[in-house]
């Protein structure tokens, strides 16, 4: 099991890495008052938030048992992030300003995102150890 989740783990991380690729490329044309630049990363920007949402959802909600209070942190940023989506992400350029506010409420969102699926991982892995460990613990010797 444990090796199976650290597998997992590893191709999970991809996501989210991908996507802080991005917001950092993106927040650097911003700065630099590139808008079709900004625009143009902000649709990859995007596309990488909706493949790693759908990767949190499919990967980690379905696959982990998570807290009622971890699918509603998850469910609230989703809605957030696809909002954000639907806004900026159709290539159009957007006033930098405007597009740099709406992503630093995003990432204020993400962030704890992030947190909460680390969470849920890590749960998972103590879990699996704790499994484990039981399977081996020696035998009570019989009371006569």
């Amino acid at each position: 099991m444990q090796n199976a989740i650290s597998a997992f783990s590893d191709r999970f991380y991809t996501s989210p890495q991908r996507l802080l690729r991005y917001l950092l490329k993106l927040g650097q044309a911003i700065d630099s008052d590139t808008p079709d630049l900004a625009a143009a990363l902000t649709t990859r920007f995007c596309d990488s938030l909706v493949d790693y949402l759908s990767t949190g959802h499919f990967q980690v909600l379905e696959r982990f048992t998570p807290t009622l209070d971890q699918v509603a942190a998850f469910e609230a940023t989703t809605r957030q992030a696809l909002t954000f989506c639907d806004e900026f992400g159709n290539g159009t350029a957007a006033d930098t300003r405007v597009l740099k506010a709406a992503l630093e409420r995003l990432v204020f969102v993400i962030d704890p995102r992030m947190d909460v699926e680390d969470e849920v991982i890590q749960r998972a892995v103590v879990v699996g150890q704790k499994r484990r460990q039981s399977r081996f613990l020696p035998l009570q010797p019989a009371r006569a």
